[in-house]
């Protein structure tokens, strides 16, 4: 019996990474399918609140969800023109963000009066032990000095905006084909619980499948809804912030940040870094940048701890570690892409192991409370 545990242990996990090494080599074909799977479940939450708007309670569901995609559709639109819009106005400015950076480094880090510093004499240090620091300290700023300026004058920062510029054409052909699939799912969406009858024949099977998606859509669905307000809160706060404050393209900096939020617990606190870097090159000094910093991060803090966990209420019911864990893999798997569906796939897969008796211990480590 032990040895059957053990090659059922090593059979999954060599079947793990060959799903593994298949997600990767296949992230092209499979990325726009499994993120348009996951918009259908977004899909699935937003009716049930369209369900509420007065006369539209009695619809029927592919009716609602069709209503709630042209919405999504709506969204991405408004904010992919806000995008470009901004970068383009972004890159004829950036050669003056780059002066100023070049000044600001230039007065953190004077090139020194003697170009060579040359090798002190023991005797010297010996008698006065703070011209070991003295020298130590000519020597850090000779070489940050040299290292900004060939920083700022071998790397064009208008080729690396166009470049941004680039990457945005292949995003947009992404969400193009994830929402063509998105749109061929949803016209199934009636006929699917009676393929799934079919498909495994037997009443007590169909429904025990049908349960277990119906649940995976209600969390998953729930989750990312309730994320999505929560981002377009925090988005909506740093755009304030910005703005009165007068740091440029804020509204590009809102939408990077609240984007950047679905990442759990590290994705926020990046968002902030564009922003700050941004206002630094655009003031040429620290005083507005540490200003905003302090101010999106006390809001960023305010809404994960106090806002977030009273609207998400433990809608997923995923161990922190699992989520770090899982972030770690799926981010090294696809990217950011990956790391924004991290929770969506762990919580999934926990749904689907609690679901057998075997795999139901599993599933209750990677929960957060033990209740599955």
């Amino acid at each position: 019996m032990i040895q059957g545990r053990i090659s059922t242990i090593f059979y999954a996990i060599g079947i793990t990474i060959m799903i593994g090494w298949l997600f990767y080599v296949g992230q092209d074909i499979i990325l726009p399918i499994v993120t348009a799977i996951i918009l259908l479940q977004i899909l699935y939450a937003a009716s049930a609140t369209v369900a509420r708007i007065p006369g539209l309670g009695q619809t029927p569901l592919w009716l609602r969800a069709t209503l709630a995609l042209i919405a999504v559709l709506a969204m991405l639109f408004a904010m992919t023109r806000m995008l470009v819009a901004s970068l383009q106005n972004l890159v004829p400015s950036l050669p003056v963000y780059q002066r100023n950076l070049e000044n600001l480094f230039a007065a953190w880090f004077p090139m020194p009066a003697d170009e060579s510093i040359g090798r002190p004499e023991v005797s010297e240090l010996m008698a006065s032990p703070s011209a070991i620091f003295d020298r130590g300290t000519e020597a850090v700023a000779k070489a940050v000095s040299e290292f900004a300026t060939r920083f700022f004058t071998e790397i064009d920062i208008a080729a690396l905006a166009q470049s941004v510029l680039s990457s945005l054409t292949s995003f947009g052909g992404f969400v193009f084909i994830t929402i063509l699939y998105a749109s061929f799912l949803l016209s199934e969406i009636t006929g699917f619980p009676e393929k799934v009858r079919r498909a495994f024949g037997s009443d007590s099977d169909s429904t025990d499948t049908l349960n277990m998606i119906t649940r995976i859509n209600h969390d998953i669905g729930s989750y990312l809804a309730t994320k999505t307000l929560i981002n377009i809160i925090l988005g909506l706060v740093c755009w304030v912030i910005l703005v009165i404050l007068g740091v440029e393209y804020a509204a590009l900096w809102a939408i990077i940040i609240g984007l950047l939020n679905y990442i759990p617990y590290i994705g926020s606190f990046v968002g902030v870094a564009f922003p700050a870097l941004f206002a630094v090159a655009q003031f040429g000094t620290l005083t507005i940048p540490l200003i905003a910093t302090g101010l999106m991060t006390t809001a960023q803090v305010i809404i994960g701890n106090v806002v977030e966990p009273k609207m998400l209420s433990k809608s997923v019911n995923l161990s922190p570690m699992v989520v770090l864990v899982s972030l770690a893999i799926w981010s090294s798997l696809w990217g950011i892409p990956g790391a924004i569906l991290a929770v969506p796939f762990t919580t999934i897969l926990m749904i689907v192991l609690a679901r057998r008796p075997g795999t139901r211990p599993i599933a209750a480590l990677l929960s957060s409370d033990g209740n599955i």
